[in-house]
């Protein structure tokens, strides 16, 4: 009887397109990165990365532009000359600014489900339903009216420069009503807010202190206890995104008022400098969301 053939044993050496190609065997996982992942891979968390990006880079032209002048008075040689930075970065601003309207080119869609969504399960208080009702429907008309806009710019559409100005100018105006609401909603949601833990302080008190690490004979807490700090955490925390969502929308609103007046009220810069306030805010709340 024949003896099956050897087969060669398997060597685990490594060459060198092995540790070249497999170079990241070296690098650890890491949570940041993973959280990074999670957050780019929302909508959110994209937009506002981009937004970041695009209201900066106007912001710091407005300070390219000023130190510019400057020069320019104290007559130097290279005042003459607009720095090249002023020019890509405005490129770049305006690249991005186009690509988050065709991101959001379906934007009616959850809109439409979040119009859904309060009829079955309401806000608490009549006038936060009827705040996000207009919230919501002003977002379902303004949506197809900056699509259509948007179209007709790229010549996508045959709109004529006269209805698409029609178009941006009552849209905006909707975001306006959108961006106004919103400081509605957060003084409601305040007043709600310090009513919850005025209550909280009248059934519970406050919770026990948190023990100091130095300390070897602190006592455990009891459940009573435990539930009283998580309590008071969750009220703290809800503290938290109320003040980030103030400084998101304080952000919005002076943009928001000089897109809507058909002559502006004020420099490019500013607007990046506001939109960089707004799209922090968002992003740190989107980066707290997907942790």
């Amino acid at each position: 009887m024949s003896q099956p053939a050897r087969v060669p044993a398997r060597t685990n050496k490594r060459t060198a397109i092995d540790e070249v190609l497999g170079v990241f065997r070296h690098v650890p996982p890491s949570k940041t990165l993973d959280h990074l992942g999670r957050f780019l891979s929302t909508w959110t968390g994209t937009d506002k990365s981009l937004m970041t990006v695009q209201y900066s880079s106007k912001a710091i032209v407005g300070v390219l532009l000023f130190l510019h002048g400057l020069r320019a008075r104290l007559s130097l040689a290279t005042a003459n000359k607009v720095p090249s930075g002023v020019t890509r970065l405005t490129a770049l601003a305006d690249i991005i600014g186009d690509a988050r309207i065709l991101y959001r080119i379906w934007g009616i869609v959850p809109m439409i489900q979040w119009l859904i969504s309060l009829e079955r399960t309401p806000p608490p208080t009549k006038l936060l339903l009827q705040v996000e009702r207009i919230q919501a429907w002003s977002m379902v008309v303004y949506c197809p009216m900056e699509a259509l806009a948007y179209l007709g710019y790229h010549k996508v559409l045959n709109i004529s420069p006269q209805r698409q100005g029609w178009l941006w100018k009552h849209a905006l105006r909707l975001w306006l009503l959108y961006v106004v609401l919103q400081f509605v909603h957060i003084v409601e949601d305040n007043r709600l807010l310090r009513s919850r833990a005025k209550a909280l302080e009248r059934s519970r008190g406050h919770p026990q202190p948190h023990a100091s690490k130095k300390s070897d004979q602190a006592e455990p807490l009891s459940e009573e206890q435990l539930t009283t700090r998580r309590m008071w955490d969750e009220i703290q925390e809800r503290k938290d995104a109320l003040v980030t969502n103030f400084w998101v929308y304080f952000g919005y609103l002076p943009p928001s008022v000089h897109w809507a007046v058909p002559s502006g009220v004020m420099a490019e810069s500013w607007v990046g400098f506001f939109g960089a306030i707004a799209a922090i805010g968002g992003m740190i709340t989107t980066w707290k969301a997907t942790a």
